[in-house]
C-alpha cells in the first residue's frame, strides 16, 4: 500500500465541514435539496420497477385463475 499524502489526507478530514462554513444558508440548502431529491428518485425508480413486475405478475396470476375456471367447468 502506497504512503498517504499527509495534507490530502488533512483536507480530505476537514471537507464537509470547510465546505459548509465557505457556503451561504441558501446554497446549503440547495445543496441538501439536490440531495434529497437524488435519492427520493431512485427510491421512486425502484417503486415504479416493483409495481409494474406486480402488475404483470397479477395479470398471468389472472389468466392462469381464468384457465384453470374453464377447465373446472368443463371436468363437471
Amino acid at each position: 500500500m502506497t504512503p498517504k499524502n499527509p495534507a490530502a489526507v488533512a483536507l480530505g478530514r476537514k471537507g464537509g465541514k470547510a465546505t459548509a462554513e465557505n457556503r451561504t444558508a441558501e446554497q446549503r440548502s440547495e445543496a441538501a435539496r439536490k440531495a434529497v431529491e437524488a435519492r427520493w428518485s431512485k427510491t421512486r425508480e425502484l417503486v415504479e420497477e416493483i409495481t409494474e413486475g406486480t402488475k404483470a405478475l397479477l395479470a398471468k396470476t389472472r389468466k392462469r385463475q381464468a384457465a384453470t375456471a374453464k377447465k373446472t367447468k368443463k371436468v363437471k
